[in-house]
């Protein structure tokens, strides 16, 4: 009686798990796995930094350095004998591509004589045998006579990062007003430009000793090592420019206001937790070439809630019919594992339950599309769609959830590129602020993990860092 007794209650409950089991199909989700993702490997950037130094102190250093009012005589008793001042006004300064202009105006007068014979008399004096020529102007009621003075500094860098620069007086002086003063067949106006050379050719000396003595070195290890420091990109992770060499543009002159470009070649590095770089001394400088912008591999994250939800728009509530089965599609979930998407996938119908179906991400560039050509059913949904519901096995369900499956990546692309760029736009020190714009992003690659979708991307477009000295 008790095995007869054991054995009624046994068929029970076998009918009822195939009941049950006729009815609703809950296969093993699909085992996790790692996939191994592809170190950055980052291609080399270009960073462009314009410079501005206003040079007005240094100039009215060598300004204030040089005398205003010259003077200068010559006594003879055969020839020219003369007197002369000449007083400057301050500079005016402009300049071009690694030139630097400096003018002025002097007011000169100028007292002269000429003899034309000399003979020494007894105890070494002088006599003219001739009658003596003098003239003046700009001497006394006379209005002072104008000479335009000018100047043509060219400056250059040496590899140590020295600035040098040779002026000369270009084009030769000037005179506005000419003394009209002819001595023995002598232009004393020629005269006195002659003897003014040498005080003024001294007066170009200093300004290149001022120019030399603008300690641009200390300036660009500043910029260097600020551009090399770690900054924080959202949920990116730290990036860190990681310099390599250095370059300088010409140099142009806009009234006092010195204006170049600094070229940094960089390989970034990116790094999920914060790795302070090493600081690398300054390097010697290499020859300049226009910078052509950056090209930076940067790792974004995108959780799998937005796929899930678009997923869901797409495909919840669909109804498929098969052999006079019903399949409505309730829900989907979507995670990773390995190198695949799972779409775990609620439905009721004629049978009700969960399977999951998985697939590789393929993304076309053209239309920013993430779709899953290859989705199909995971291998234990397929072992109890055999013992269950072979009806379920069948293409059209698949098909018409991989048609509808998709992710568009338009939006993605756009919010991360005013995202990067807000984020990578910052202020450092020393009166230095970066200005990033990016002009493309396009994807790469997409790695599916657990919970994230991670999205390589390639970022192009142009850094440039300002610094006003």
């Amino acid at each position: 009686m008790k095995l007869k007794h054991l054995l009624t209650h046994s068929s029970a409950f076998l009918l009822l798990l195939i009941f049950s089991s006729c009815g609703s199909l809950k296969p093993l989700a699909p085992a996790s796995a790692d996939a191994d993702i592809p170190t950055l490997v980052q291609p080399i950037s270009n960073i462009e930094v314009p410079v501005t130094v206003d040079l007005k102190n240094y100039f009215r250093q060598a300004e204030n350095s040089a005398p205003v009012k010259y003077t200068g005589r010559q006594d003879v008793c055969e020839g020219l004998s003369y007197a002369y001042t000449f007083t400057r006004t301050p500079f005016i300064i402009t300049g071009g591509t690694n030139t630097v202009n400096l003018k002025f105006t002097g007011s000169y007068g100028i007292t002269a004589s000429y003899c034309a014979k000399c003979t020494t008399l007894l105890g070494g004096s002088g006599h003219c045998l001739v009658p003596t020529i003098s003239g003046q102007c700009g001497i006394g009621d006379e209005a002072p006579r104008r000479m335009e003075i000018s100047y043509k500094s060219v400056i250059s860098i040496t590899p140590d990062y020295h600035l040098v620069s040779k002026t000369t007086l270009f084009p030769a002086p000037r005179p506005i007003d000419r003394c009209n003063v002819l001595l023995g067949n002598i232009d004393v106006t020629d005269k006195l430009v002659q003897y003014m050379t040498i005080p003024l050719n001294d007066l170009g000396k200093q300004v290149d000793a001022k120019i030399a003595a603008y300690d641009i070195r200390t300036m660009i290890t500043q910029l260097w090592n600020n551009i090399a420091s770690e900054t924080k990109v959202g949920d990116v992770g730290y990036v860190s420019a990681n310099p390599q060499s250095v370059r300088l543009s010409g140099f142009n002159l806009n009234g006092s206001v010195l204006s170049f470009s600094v070229g940094l070649s960089a390989r970034p590095v990116v790094t999920t937790v914060s790795v302070p770089p090493t600081l690398t001394p300054l390097p010697n400088l290499t020859a300049y070439k226009p910078a052509t912008g950056f090209n930076v591999y940067l790792d974004l994250l995108e959780n799998y809630d937005h796929l899930t939800n678009m997923v869901n728009q797409q495909v919840a509530g669909q109804v498929t019919n098969v052999a006079g089965n019903e399949f409505i599609v309730e829900k989907v979930k979507v995670y990773g594992i390995g190198k695949q998407v799972v779409m775990q996938l609620d439905f009721k119908g004629t049978n009700t339950g969960t399977i999951y179906l998985v697939g590789t991400p393929t993304y076309d560039p053209a239309t920013h599309i993430l779709t899953f050509p290859d989705l199909s059913f995971d291998l234990q949904t397929r072992a109890w769609m055999l013992k269950v519901a072979k009806w379920m096995f069948n293409g059209k369900i698949t098909d018409k959830i991989r048609q509808k499956a998709s992710y568009n990546f338009t939006q993605f692309i756009a919010d991360s590129k005013i995202r990067l760029q807000k984020e990578l736009s910052r202020d450092m020190t020393n009166n230095t602020r970066s200005e990033v714009s990016i002009k493309d992003l396009d994807i790469m690659a997409i790695y599916p993990t657990k919970d994230k979708l991670i999205i390589r991307t390639l970022s192009d477009g142009d850094v440039k860092v300002k610094v006003v000295m």
